[in-house]
């Protein structure tokens, strides 16, 4: 019964994501996750699940019963906010009061206080029009009974992104404001008994993890004994992708800015992507964007970008050759995908010729800084006439110095570029270390090259472990072939940090990075008590980066949206994908038990059995930190721990399924290693829809991760 219930909740939560899709959210919402029958489906699920929890005597067993048991206090606390819980929007205006709310039925209830908006303001980054918070000041005026003597209560206070405002139990979170900045659109919710039953839960999960993994009565210190040494899977690809990579390039003929010309031009500050980096990113992107290559033909980067600027119509026509005009075309057709990748080409041309991509003329007005573009015509009369003329004519200039030849000027100019952007924004742009970094950085997550060779050695390295012929010289090479990756993208991974001012785990590439560094560490760390690791931790690692470097625009470096700024976020995102990238090593080491068909490879068989079971454990357990990790961040953020968002969902789906396996009491066809490994290899359809099947497929609050 429980296993028909428990499968039938999976398979609801599934179908539902999907017609999501296609019905919307209010629809799946009243019909799916709000409806009588799902919370009585988890109901029973529960009744049952605690009926045997006293057939097993699990209560015998603390650690156990401990951890079934927080689930149970975490579905009663879901369960209260479902039948309890107040939510709806709140409509305020400068200086107007406001004493009632709307619920989504559009039903107006009254409040038992009052509230005004004092001052709504947006703070952007330093330098920049990107928005890093939104911040709502309020006054709130309570009326009850034990004001009546003294008069109102009024106090202030604020509401911004991350920091909900709280008030005689109401909870207000920022969700969006006017157009004319006088004006916001606040969340409510009153969830005073729900919310506090399931941090309860929450804390006795924690607990109930920290006791299995410490207890003496569970599987995990016994497969740890038995998890020495495992043979590797046979795997296989080709290397002709370093041959082809860009290594080997040539000059062309075509008229160019020189090299160090170009290269100083590269350090110049400019807006780009919100935020003030060299011009040398914008010149990779560019690049990149229309070769596929962050180099061309022997030119770097800024010899591109910069070339192109000077000599237009040569390298227009060398980079933009002629396509076909836009016929009709099926749907997905090759040529449908041509026109496109055209299109879109010829669109960066047009910002490049529009002049957003040089936005390297800042000025300071007051406390905002704005940037301008060479030759802007329209300027504030508040720019001296000689600052005009600077960012109108400077330009010019520099193009009549690189034309003519005139090597000394140019390099001049450029210095006095760099000179006006330090009067006018010192305070904003990045040092010159930040900037030699960034340009370094560039270079460093553009290249193809050591991706592909990190893949063919560690391939190679799977197949010499499969023939057995890894002899203790080998194996010396491949722990330093991990420890100079694990270098490589641990450098990758520290400077994007520094760069962006967060820890980059907020996007796909960054996240697939993460997880390679994730893996490379898993490796280190367990090498000598678990050799297999040392050829499957480099082999998935490998495939993370590959998966990051054709990440295309999400490899760019952007300022966080303000609602992502928490730390809760980054331990959220981190935990999920430590679970994630040992669930990948779980599936090759299930790929490979099944291969394992000679009775001699029996003990082989049982020892690559022991170790995945091993990691199961600390895999389904920081993915359960995760998941309730990113519920308090979501309560914190926006006022509610669940709202079954496709990516949420999928989550949970990915826990239930690897849930399974730790019941080989109760599901004797898990002891069978085979089948086990059957349904480990099974199991990772659940993370490839959550991580990339929402992203792509499905959408969701969370589909930018």
């Amino acid at each position: 019964m429980i296993g028909s219930l428990y499968t039938l909740i999976v398979v609801c939560i599934g179908f539902a994501t999907v017609i999501e899709k296609y019905r919307g959210t209010a629809f799946v919402g009243d019909n799916i996750y709000g409806a009588w029958w799902f919370s009585a489906l988890w109901g029973v699920l529960t009744v049952a699940a605690l009926a045997y929890i006293v057939q097993q005597r699990l209560y015998k067993r603390f650690a156990v019963l401990l951890l079934h048991l927080s689930f149970v206090v975490i579905l009663a606390g879901a369960l209260t906010t479902h039948l309890t819980a107040r939510s709806g929007t709140v409509r305020l205006r400068t200086g107007v009061p406001e004493m009632t709310y709307v619920d989504h039925d559009r039903r107006v209830h009254h409040l038992p206080f009052m509230l005004v908006l004092k001052e709504f303001r947006i703070v952007n980054y330093p330098g920049t029009d990107a928005p890093l918070d939104y911040q709502s000041t309020i006054q709130c005026t309570i009326h009850n009974a034990q004001c009546t003597m003294m008069g109102a209560l009024k106090n202030e206070f604020l509401v911004s992104m991350n920091h909900i405002g709280s008030i005689d139990g109401y909870r207000l979170f920022q969700q969006s404001y006017d157009s004319d900045g006088q004006g916001v659109t606040l969340g409510l919710s009153y969830d005073p008994y729900g919310i506090a039953i399931t941090y309860a839960g929450y804390l006795l999960l924690l607990i109930g993890i920290i006791a299995t993994l410490l207890s003496r009565k569970t599987q995990v210190r016994a497969l740890y004994r038995k998890a020495v040494t495992v043979v590797m899977f046979f795997f296989s690809i080709s290397i002709s992708a370093v041959a082809n990579s860009s290594l080997f390039t040539f000059h062309s003929s075509l008229p160019s800015v020189p090299a160090d010309i170009a290269h100083r031009m590269g350090t110049i500050s400019t807006l780009y992507n919100n935020r003030i980096c060299p011009l040398n990113t914008v010149a990779t992107d560019f690049t990149l964007k229309l070769t596929g290559s962050t180099s061309w033909h022997g030119y770097s980067a800024d010899e591109v970008f910069f070339s192109w600027m000077i000599y237009y119509d040569p390298w227009e026509k060398a980079l933009l050759r002629p396509t076909p005009q836009p016929l009709p075309a099926r749907e997905g057709s090759d040529y449908s995908k041509d026109q496109k990748q055209a299109d879109e080409r010829r669109a960066i041309v047009e910002m490049f010729y529009s002049g957003q991509f040089l936005k390297i003329f800042p000025y300071s007005i007051g406390d905002a800084v704005t940037w301008y573009s060479p030759g802007s015509q329209v300027l504030p009369r508040e720019i001296p006439v000689k600052e005009q003329f600077f960012i109108k004519q400077s330009m010019d200039f520099l193009t009549e110095a690189i034309v003519t030849g005139q090597k000394d000027r140019a390099i001049e100019i450029i210095a006095k570029i760099k000179l006006f952007q330090r009067e006018q924004a010192a305070d904003v742009l990045p040092s010159d270390t930040k900037t030699k970094a960034e340009i370094f950085y560039n270079t460093l997550r553009s290249q193809k090259w050591p991706v592909f060779l990190a893949l063919t050695l560690s391939l190679l390295l799977c197949v010499l472990i499969f023939v057995g012929n890894l002899t203790s010289k080998f194996s010396t090479i491949a722990m330093w072939f991990t420890v100079f990756l694990f270098a490589y993208v641990t450098l990758q991974h520290a400077i994007r940090w520094w760069l962006s001012g967060h820890i980059p785990v907020s996007n796909g590439p960054e996240t697939m990075l993460f997880m390679a560094w994730v893996l490379l560490l898993l490796t280190a760390l367990l090498r000598r008590k678990f050799p297999i690791i040392i050829g499957f931790g480099p082999l998935v690692a490998s495939f993370c980066l590959l998966v990051a470097l054709l990440g295309g625009k999400g490899s760019d470096i952007t300022p966080l949206m303000p609602v992502l700024q928490s730390p809760l976020l980054s331990v959220h995102v981190m935990t999920v994908m430590c679970a994630y990238a040992i669930f990948a090593i779980q599936l090759l080491l299930g790929l490979q038990a099944l291969l394992l068909t000679k009775k001699k490879q029996a003990a082989a068989l049982e020892r690559t059995t022991a170790l995945s079971q091993f990691l199961l454990y600390p895999a389904i357990f920081l993915l359960t930190i995760g998941i309730f990790l990113g519920a308090v961040w979501a309560n914190v953020s926006w006022g509610t721990y669940w709202q079954w968002d496709p990516k949420e969902s999928w989550a949970l789906i990915t826990l239930l399924v690897y849930a399974v396996p730790l019941h080989t009491a109760s599901i004797p066809a898990f002891r069978r290693p085979r089948v086990y490994h059957l349904y480990m290899v099974l199991a990772f359809l659940a993370v490839l829809i959550t991580y990339f099947g929402v992203n792509y497929l499905l959408g969701g609050m969370h589909s930018y991760a």
